[in-house]
């Protein structure tokens, strides 16, 4: 998987350089900084056309140009995206996101095609446990689809923005568990429970902060929750994916030692990638790492 190729939405990147992207989220042109367009050139005059710029010097971070408001919002603070049906409310949040991860939208098809939604296969709706799951695109797509999905992630106001795309996106009946938790304390808890899954998802940020005080740091503590994680995978289990952006990990020694663990036959189906979005000449932007595990159940 050389590059992420996302579901019919309208989401576009549309250039990138000098350590920015310009990306179009339905009605807006938003500017933000990205690292890994720092060596790389700008080669658009759209960026004239810019409708939300963040800046990483000034105290108000973000800044809306040209006078102009998202279509339908009653506030220059809130817009939406929309991916193969699933709409996303957007907002601009200090940290610079507005809410949504596109390059994660191009497993969506990955997933389904693994996971059973076959009554023949199970006897009930597959279990998805989605760790550091943000808000929720990736958990409504699977729940929409007939997963029953445990969407899990510390912040209580991130949990309660996925709950709002889960009513905007007409889901509102469909099997979500929605938990405020941290991740490795939950998975701990399941394990506890004896509670089984047929597919896990995790998509850890480098740093921060969980429930209670309690610290993530990828390079400390993504192994042992890799390890319990695999320990709630069940007899019919069919996939795992560990999407992210940090350089401080090496999915092949994680795979060495999952190996030593669990067996050689948990890693073997392992398909590790370089994410990426092309922009409109072509150009691919470095969006972070995949590893996805497959299983044949």
């Amino acid at each position: 998987m050389n590059q992420t190729t996302i579901p019919e939405s309208n989401y576009r990147l549309l250039d990138f350089g000098l350590g920015r992207k310009l990306e179009q989220f339905g009605d807006l042109i938003v500017d933000r900084p990205c690292p890994s367009a720092m060596s790389s050139k700008k080669g658009s005059s759209l960026w004239d056309k810019r409708d939300l710029s963040y800046s990483l010097t000034e105290k108000d971070r973000w800044h809306y140009l040209n006078s102009r408001a998202p279509t339908g919002s009653t506030t220059k603070d809130n817009w939406f995206c929309v991916c193969d049906g699933i709409r996303m409310f957007l907002k601009p949040t200090p940290a610079g996101q507005v809410g949504v991860f596109p390059e994660h939208w191009g497993h969506w098809p990955w997933l389904l095609e693994r996971i059973p939604l076959d009554g023949a296969i199970l006897a009930k709706a597959p279990r998805v446990l989605s760790l550091f799951a943000y808000t929720g695109a990736t958990t409504l797509a699977l729940a929409r689809a007939g997963c029953a999905v445990t969407h899990v992630d510390s912040s209580k106001p991130t949990v309660a923005w996925a709950r709002e795309n889960c009513d905007y996106s007409d889901l509102g009946t469909a099997s979500i568990r929605w938990i405020v938790d941290d991740a490795a304390t939950f998975v701990k808890r399941e394990l506890r429970r004896n509670t089984q899954y047929e597919a896990i998802l995790l998509d850890p940020p480098t740093y921060g902060n969980g429930g209670k005080g309690t610290r993530w740091e990828i390079h400390r503590h993504l192994m042992a929750l890799l390890t319990d994680c695999w320990q709630l995978l069940s007899d019919q289990r069919r996939a795992v994916l560990l999407c992210g952006h940090s350089s401080h990990i090496a999915i092949r020694d994680i795979n060495e030692k999952l190996a030593q663990q669990h067996g050689v036959e948990c890693v073997s189906s392992c398909e590790i990638s370089q994410a990426s979005l092309v922009d409109l000449a072509g150009r691919k932007l470095d969006c972070g790492f995949a590893a996805r595990y497959s299983f044949s159940g």
